[in-house]
């Protein structure tokens, strides 16, 4: 029987080009593995981010991060950093590299990177994973909303000033 393969990440994840397609095809794989994870906790076949397709992450106006696993990508984290407070509009992982760390590393990164400002992110109210870890990291109810489909979300705020 195999050891479990080590994870490499980097010290600081890094800034990936999404406006490069072979870049925008990997993040694209690692956001529809760990979104139909996320519909499956929600208990939803049709979720939005899995509509979301190669063309809109090329031509997005977000910045986005990821961490590697074996020289992979393993993680992807979008920020929209122009909004006010900087809202993270995706944190996942590939279920291939769940419970090793690579989310709380990329939100270690990005708390750090907007160290001066308040932070927002969102989530199905039914996502205990992703709950536990803002929860741990500060984060706090700001609103609970419904998207049009009628998934129940929360809005998760981390107040820096």
């Amino acid at each position: 029987m195999g050891q479990e393969p080590r994870v490499q990440v980097p010290l600081a994840p890094l800034r990936l080009d999404h406006t490069r397609p072979e870049i925008t095809a990997e993040i694209h794989r690692v956001m529809m593995a760990a979104y139909r994870i996320e519909a499956e906790l929600l208990g939803v076949s049709d979720f939005f981010p899995l509509r979301r397709t190669v063309e809109q992450i090329l031509s997005a106006s977000s910045l986005f991060f990821g961490a590697f696993a074996d020289d992979r990508l393993a993680a992807v984290a979008e920020i929209e950093a122009e909004e006010d407070p900087v809202n993270i509009a995706s944190l996942v992982v590939d279920p291939d590299h769940f419970r090793k760390g690579l989310a709380t590393r990329l939100l270690h990164f990005l708390l750090s990177l907007y160290r001066d400002r308040d932070l927002t992110v969102s989530t199905g109210i039914l996502n205990r994973p992703a709950l536990s870890l803002y929860d741990k990291l500060g984060f706090r109810e700001y609103r609970r909303w419904s998207t049009n489909d009628g998934i129940p979300m929360i809005t998760l705020l981390l107040r820096r000033q």
